[in-house]
């Protein structure tokens, strides 16, 4: 910075020392400078003059250095013969305090660039006697900067209207932010450096973070009190919603709080006071405060503004901007709202030509209509604050840009009495070392907003733009495989350092999808923990969507070791085992499409359906369970070109009359038809009928019927037929009570046990089960019954279950029960319960049929509690009651009720729904009601 930078601001333009006729200084003239020299020097003037010679010799270095730059001003002091001097900062109007000591550093001038929005500037020209001052020494430092009107050597002393108790000093304060050495001549060295805010430290530092849920206010004060900052207010009138998502990213946080504020329509500048400077934050021209014994300003058109603290310039500018803002957005949730389109038309505008312009803008991040007419609000008052300027200039010293002023004494009375918030203004001040009866130090120049304009900054402070795609990892609550809102997720993107990766600093982000439709569409949404591609709509990373899932190092492909040559779609069981799959193989000569349903698959054609295999073979393996074919309507035809074969234990088949008349059942075939049941066959030809038993045989052709056989009746009627089988004599125990063989169980029936010599029924199962059954009256008559009925009891496979087939009137053993008495008699009770308990399904609704086989279990429950008591009775070991130990206390309330009440009904209910919801399926894992619920939800789903 040189002084000719400075010239038009008053303060050193060039003058002439008073000189004699002749061309020499006077010598008044020379004591003058002489006492300049000496202020300069801390010596006295007398002194500087010890003879003649010296004084001509020191005025024509006082000549020599007039209208000079800072470094032929150096020059020249270090030329001055006689007395080395020392440079002083007492008395100068500009004063500068340093961390390294007084009248180090000294200030030649000074430029200070306060700004409404925008960080304030000071730069600062220095002289030292110290020509060896590291920038190490100062850079960071907190210096202040004092401008004082009432220094001995600012001689206009009828700018001092204040009282003597009132400071009109101007103070400035930051910290150094760069220092460096330009000129070094002799010594007295020349320095520069430039002074910035607390403020200014947050462009230095940059991050990248998520911020969710906070307004504004609290947010910026996040930020700054994590950054160690605390000279900060706020003046916001209004009230400000929370910002549900905002992303700082590689960004500095100057930056982010920059353009934040301007997207909310905060006004921001700084209040210097005598030991600090505050960062003011507004959201109205509230903010602007009267300038403390300046809040009138009066304009003068000659110097008298340099005498009275008043202002010489003051002009008008107007400029072009637009008469409408429209702001369009698009809000997801809502995609055919019309409050997403906003328009507000110029308040202070008012020009037919600015009236018929427009800005439009899509995509203006907002959600809400309110949120839309406020930012197109600030958009507008923007455009009219920027239309409408006053630019001036002069000597009021109080001029800052956190203050406004009531304009006075213009020529123009339209101005007069009107107040102007200050939004910007450049102070200039200088000291000169080298003249006497220099011209004013300071002076500034401003620009300003009549009051009554609302101030809003432009959007200008660059918002980061995402470019392409970034990695993220799919995130939720700790113990969740899935996290979803119906169709986003939450992410944790790898710049994010202070991210719990738990799903509570993400926003939900939307998924791309195959399809997107109304009801209908794809839907594949990402599990915690996999890898997903982020896109950002328009590059902006406060609108993040994912458009794609890749497998990493972490999460593989499921055919990575196919070579490409296989494909597929593959899930994962949520918090379990397995997965459902179609796959792709593409293998020469091994090409395969399959298909892997983890438990149930449900298919449902509205039409027609067509299976055609072209060669090869067809083949339907159900290795559990039953398999159903339902034909509601229409008849159902089979075509075999050679044999069909059927291989079952037994084979049922039956004919239903329609409303045509009787059933019918019709097999057809092209050769003939064989019937085998052991030792019985029928054979159908197109020429005969043979039935063969043993070796008895009838054949029936065109010729006539042939009957062979050991003895051959003929017409002899039931009374001459074979005897049957004698009722069974045994006159023990009859069929069980009506209840499902639990109505008569009682303490009674133990006795009668004990005195019965009736011999065990023998069930096949082993002697010592048979002898432990026999202890009970109640489990005794009930199989006497089922045997009489035609059942049978035996082991199974091992693994193999337990269970009653009522159709084939068997009760079956799991094979891993042999040799263990008491489970197996336990069993015995529980399926003899099931098997004497008249149960039909009620498949008419789903609540029927679970509510049905539920009571099922617990008649069968109710007969095993009853033997359990009858053989503990009679001194039998304990066969125990099955299922889930936790259950048996309700089973055990149960039974006890029935006793009381006789109500079988009942008990079985309460013993069922128990069951239903505490027990667990050995293969489904699932409880029972579930279990049940689910088959009939399979067999008999709901119709469309």
């Amino acid at each position: 910075m040189s002084f000719a930078e400075n010239r038009g601001a008053g303060g050193i333009a060039g003058g002439a020392v008073p000189a004699s006729a002749g061309g020499l200084a006077s010598l008044g003239s020379i004591a003058g400078m002489a006492g300049q020299l000496g202020a300069l020097t801390g010596m006295p003037g007398a002194g500087l003059l010890g003879g003649a010679a010296s004084a001509v010799r020191l005025a024509q270095t006082g000549m020599a250095m007039l209208g000079k730059t800072p470094e032929s001003i150096a020059d020249a002091l270090n030329a001055m013969a006689g007395a080395r001097p020392q440079l002083t900062q007492e008395n100068r109007y500009v004063t500068l305090d340093t961390p390294l000591g007084p009248d180090v550093l000294l200030v030649s001038a000074a430029v200070i660039d306060e700004h409404v929005n925008r960080l304030p500037e000071i730069h600062l020209d220095l002289l030292s006697h110290r020509n060896n001052i590291g920038p190490e020494q100062i850079v960071g430092q907190r210096v202040k900067i004092v401008l004082d009107p009432q220094s001995k050597n600012f001689s206009l002393t009828k700018i001092v209207a204040a009282s003597a108790e009132t400071d009109v000093r101007r103070y400035f304060d930051g910290y150094v932010a760069s220092f460096g050495k330009v000129g070094n001549s002799g010594t007295v060295t020349r320095y520069e450096m430039s002074v910035v805010p607390w403020f200014w430290f947050l462009t230095r530092s940059t991050d990248c973070r998520i911020f969710q849920n906070k307004t504004p206010q609290d947010l910026l004060r996040g930020i700054f009190q994590e950054m160690g900052f605390a000279d900060f207010e706020f003046d916001i009138r209004g009230k400000q919603s929370p910002l549900e998502y905002i992303v700082m990213y590689d960004e500095s946080h100057y930056n982010f709080c920059a353009r934040l504020m301007e997207q909310e329509g905060l006004v921001w500048t700084h209040r210097y006071e005598k030991d600090k400077h505050v960062l003011v934050i507004g959201d109205s021209n509230s903010l602007f405060r009267p300038i403390p014994q300046a809040e009138t300003i009066s304009y003068y058109a000659d110097s008298a503004a340099s005498e009275l603290n008043g202002i010489d310039r003051w002009d008008e500018a107007f400029s072009f901007r637009v008469g409408k803002v429209t702001f369009r957005d698009f809000n997801y949730n809502q995609p055919s709202s019309s409050l997403m389109h906003v328009e507000v038309p110029t308040v202070n505008l008012k020009h037919d030509n600015i009236q018929a312009t427009e800005r439009y803008q899509f995509h203006s991040l907002y959600d809400h209509g309110d949120d839309g007419n406020r930012y197109a609000r600030f958009a507008m008052e923007a455009e009219e604050a920027q239309a409408r300027r006053f630019n001036g200039g002069g000597y009021a010293r109080g001029m800052t840009t956190n203050g406004r002023f009531t304009l006075a004494n213009h020529a123009s009375s339209s101005y007069n009495g009107k107040e102007f918030v200050i939004l910007r203004v450049r102070h200039r001040a200088v000291n000169d070392y080298t003249r006497q009866g220099a011209e004013l130090p300071y002076r500034n120049s401003f620009t300003c907003l009549p009051f009554d304009i609302p101030f809003r900054p432009e959007r200008r402070t660059r918002k980061p733009s995402m470019h392409g795609t970034q990695s993220a990892i799919v995130v939720g609550p700790k113990g969740e495989e899935i996290y979803t809102n119906g169709s986003a997720v939450k992410v944790h993107f790898p710049w994010d350092r202070r991210g719990k990766k738990d799903g509570s600093d993400s926003m939900w982000v939307r998924v791309s999808q195959p399809w997107a439709g109304k009801g209908w569409g794809g839907s594949a949404i990402p599990r915690i923990g996999q890898e997903v591609i982020v896109a950002f709509n328009q590059g902006d990373p406060d609108n993040p969507v994912i458009v794609g899932r890749v497998f990493n190092g972490e999460q593989g492909n499921p055919y990575h070791g196919a070579a490409g040559q296989t494909m597929g779609i593959k899930s994962q069981t949520h918090k379990g085992q397995g997965s459902n799959e179609l796959r792709f193989s593409d293998v020469d000569g091994a090409q395969e499409f399959f298909m892997h349903a983890q438990k149930d698959m449900n298919t449902v054609v509205e039409n027609n359906e067509s299976h055609t295999v072209e060669g090869g073979a067809r083949k339907v393996s159900v290795l559990k369970g039953d398999e159903t074919k339902h034909v509601a309507q229409g008849n159902m035809t089979e075509m075999v070109a050679l044999t069909r074969s059927s291989t079952a234990n037994v084979i049922n088949t039956n004919a239903v009359a329609s409303k045509a008349g009787p059933g019918m059942q019709s097999h057809l075939a092209s050769d003939g038809i064989e019937h085998r049941v052991g030792d019985s066959v029928v054979i159908l030809t197109q020429g005969s009928i043979t039935l063969t038993h043993g070796a008895s045989t009838i054949r029936i052709d065109a010729s006539g019927i042939y009957i062979d056989g050991p003895v051959i009746h003929l017409n002899q009627g039931a009374s001459s037929g074979p005897s049957a089988p004698a009722a069974s004599g045994a006159g023990g125990a009859g069929p069980a009570a009506a209840e499902g063989g639990a109505a008569g169980a009682g303490a009674a029936g133990a006795g009668a046990a004990a005195g019965s010599a009736a011999p065990p029924v023998e069930t096949g199962l082993g002697h010592d089960v048979d002898q432990l059954a026999a202890k009970s009256p109640g489990l005794q008559g009930e199989l006497k019954k089922l045997q009489d009925e035609g059942w049978s009891f035996d082991y199974g496979a091992p693994g193999g279950g337990s269970f009653a087939d009522r159709r084939n009137k068997t009760v079956t053993f799991d094979g891993n029960l042999k040799g263990k008495v008491a489970e197996t008699t336990q069993t015995l009770a529980h399926e003899a319960g099931h098997a004497t308990y008249g149960f039909t399904p009620d498949y008419s609704s789903k609540t029927a049929y679970v509510n049905g086989t539920l009571a099922d279990e617990g008649a069968a429950t109710l007969n095993n509690i009853k033997a359990r008591r009858e053989i503990l009775a009679n001194g039998g070991a304990d066969i125990g009651i099955a299922g889930n130990s936790a259950n048996h206390a309700a089973y055990n309330k149960a039974y006890d009720q029935f006793l009381k009440d006789g109500n079988a009904d009942a008990a079985r209910q309460a013993i069922g729904a128990q069951f239903g919801r505490g027990e667990i399926t050995s293969n489904t894992k699932q409880p029972y009601a579930e279990y049940y619920g689910g088959w009939y939800d399979n067999n008999f789903p709901p119709k469309k």
